[in-house]
């Protein structure tokens, strides 16, 4: 091809490739959390990659909607990428409630879209792994979602990590107990500024809740004395809220349903994580109407969340004219593997499978009756696909991370055998007889 037709090989700004290693990676653990998901009742579902712009705008808030791509398709349709697995969701449910049996509990792992600015382990196409419960709103549920994703981040994190728990029933009604002359709008902006604490501290936190219109500085000050204050064990202080909000029957309501919520998810122990109440915690999407939660990793404090998720039951009203109540919870896949090379725990890819070297061309039909025999017993195996010295086939195996190489020329093709090399090892067996050879490679 001419120099002045050639294109330039770049990718997008938030956009990547996934080498072999990095997805293997990927794979391992998002088939991880399908397989827990599946074990633990939830049904895998699929949505399209894109919505109506109408479906997606105004679900999630205003900060979401600056985030979405919006563009016209070749039917002049206003069309969007999902921003989230959620809405889509709950697009899903309303559309089809009259065929799930409720409580619907659903799995799915898929990529969505976001234009943020891009930053180390935050990508403009990121994959999420998502379960959710719909069509009922109760405790149970609350603790179910969030032990699934414990014990998924269980699995896959090094060390320790922090789920901090928060509510946006509470949060709001102490904001309206603070603050009484901020409107819904208003609401929403102070929300999304206490949202902030972890990152910005108390000083700004203020700054920004003064900007929004009917807030007061002697409002603003005992909205976050209360928001931060914390008890012996670190959790925000409880008693001091029930106190705050004694004449309201409904936050009450909520703070014993959180108690006991938080007293259950504590007994079950998850060996890596800790369960902590913050109620700073808001959650930046608008659609959250009760408990929400973020997880942190305790050696990475400044990287971010890794998973979230929380209670939803208006998202799908906004597309069907039936109240049904939702709590769900993501796993961010890609943040979770750029924290692990953060934390440079990311190990290499294990060795495994067998490699067919031919030594000779009259040998090939031979290896790939084996590398048949092979596949067929389940194993993963793979084969040279052009001639070249055994060196070199071995070197390639080895860079492949294969675990044994089995070599094939005239000998053991005139005597039905085969010799094999561990890679790890380096130990070497020659002439074994082919009949025996599946058995003795499959793990025992």
């Amino acid at each position: 091809m001419a120099k002045k037709d050639r294109v330039p090989a770049k990718t997008l700004k938030g956009f990547r490739d996934f080498s072999p290693s990095l997805a293997l990676r990927r794979k391992a653990i998002t088939d991880h959390i399908w397989h827990h998901a599946i074990q633990s009742g939830f049904e895998p579902i699929e949505t399209p990659v894109l919505e109506y712009a109408e479906t997606l705008l105004g679900s999630g808030g205003e900060e979401a909607d600056k985030e979405v791509y919006l563009f016209e398709d070749h039917g002049g349709r206003r069309v969007g990428l999902r921003f989230d697995l959620t809405v889509p969701f709950s697009r899903f449910v309303a559309e089809n409630q009259g065929t799930l049996t409720m409580p619907f509990k659903r799995v799915q792992i898929g990529n969505s879209y976001r234009g943020e600015k891009p930053q180390k382990g935050r990508y403009r196409e990121f994959c999420q792994a998502d379960v959710d419960i719909v069509g009922v709103d109760s405790l149970a549920a609350d603790v179910e979602i969030i032990t699934n994703i414990a014990v998924n981040l269980d699995q896959f994190v090094p060390s320790s990590f922090t789920m901090l728990i928060g509510h946006r029933v509470l949060l709001s009604a102490l904001i309206k107990a603070s603050l009484p002359n901020v409107d819904g709008d208003g609401e929403i902006k102070v929300l999304i500024a206490l949202d902030k604490l972890a990152k910005v501290g108390d000083e700004k936190v203020l700054e920004l809740i003064l900007e929004v219109q009917g807030t007061t500085e002697e409002g603003a000050q005992s909205l976050l004395k209360v928001v931060t204050a914390k008890d012996v064990q670190g959790d925000s202080d409880l008693n001091l809220v029930r106190s705050t909000l004694a004449s309201q029957e409904e936050a009450l309501g909520e703070i014993d349903r959180l108690d006991q919520t938080l007293s259950i998810l504590r007994d079950l122990k998850i060996s890596k994580g800790k369960i902590r109440l913050d109620l700073s915690i808001a959650r930046g999407l608008g659609y959250y109407t009760g408990i929400v939660f973020e997880t942190f990793l305790d050696d990475l404090p400044n990287f971010g969340s890794i998973s979230s998720g929380g209670r939803y039951n208006g998202l799908v009203s906004r597309f069907s004219k039936q109240e049904i109540p939702g709590i769900g919870g993501s796993i961010g896949v890609d943040r979770l593997l750029a924290a692990l090379d953060e934390l440079e725990k990311a190990s290499e890819p294990e060795r495994g499978g067998i490699f067919v070297a031919v030594a000779t061309e009259d040998a090939r039909a031979y290896g790939f009756r084996i590398v048949q025999e092979l596949r067929g017993a389940g194993l993963k195996a793979d084969i040279a696909l052009k001639p070249g010295k055994l060196a070199q086939q071995f070197k390639y195996a080895d860079k492949k991370h294969f675990a044994k190489v089995v070599t094939v020329g005239d000998e053991e093709l005139a005597q039905e055998t085969y010799s094999i090399k561990d890679l790890d090892s380096g130990v070497e067996e020659k002439q074994l007889p082919l009949v025996d050879m599946v058995a003795s490679m499959k793990p025992h």
